[in-house]
């Protein structure tokens, strides 16, 4: 059984597979979630705000798949799993975040999302003694192109949805690993 914030919730997301944001109104919610007006509207103050219930349900799921893994013997953050773990998740709710990426999605969530994986990288690089070299303002390109390297990756795998996570993840890491010319090297 459903609870209303799920079945509102739903009925945002099927209305936006088909229609704009900007075309959705609270009584198409409520008659597509067969919640009535007056409950959807106790609990969201708008349509917006729904969505944004929404987006912050996917990035706290991420968030909590990506402890901080620290190896004690080396000293050192294991980013690899990071990365794959957030692929996983990212496929869990491989629904979701694909209307959230689409044309009819919220353009912010893409925002939202590189600054997720924006925040997550820095952390790991702050905390990787192979990027001490880096100055502060050189990490920060880093992580950002890293970033939206990775969820343009992201959106690509989500149309293609026959490519494992695990598939994706050695693709990223063999191009942060060893760069673009590891791939036109004989």
């Amino acid at each position: 059984m459903y609870s209303i914030d799920e079945k509102i919730q739903a009925s945002l997301l099927n209305l936006m597979k088909e229609k704009p944001l900007d075309k959705i109104t609270i009584i198409s919610i409520a008659d597509n979630s067969n919640v009535d007006r007056t409950s959807v509207y106790q609990k969201y103050r708008d349509k917006f705000t729904i969505l944004q219930v929404i987006e912050d349900n996917i990035l706290n799921g991420l968030d909590n798949t990506t402890e901080d893994t620290y190896q004690l013997e080396s000293q050192k953050f294991v980013s690899e799993t990071q990365i794959l773990r957030i692929l996983e998740a990212v496929n869990e709710n491989r629904e979701t975040i694909s209307i959230l990426l689409s044309e009819n999605g919220d353009p912010r969530f893409y925002e939202y999302f590189v600054k997720f994986l924006v925040d997550k990288g820095l952390k790991i690089i702050d905390n990787d003694p192979q990027f001490n070299g880096l100055d502060a303002r050189q990490k920060e390109l880093l992580v950002q192109y890293l970033s939206s390297a990775l969820l343009g990756l992201v959106k690509y795998w989500l149309l293609h949805p026959e490519m494992s996570a695990e598939e994706l993840n050695n693709f990223f890491e063999n191009l942060f690993r060893n760069g673009i010319n590891s791939f036109t090297e004989q």
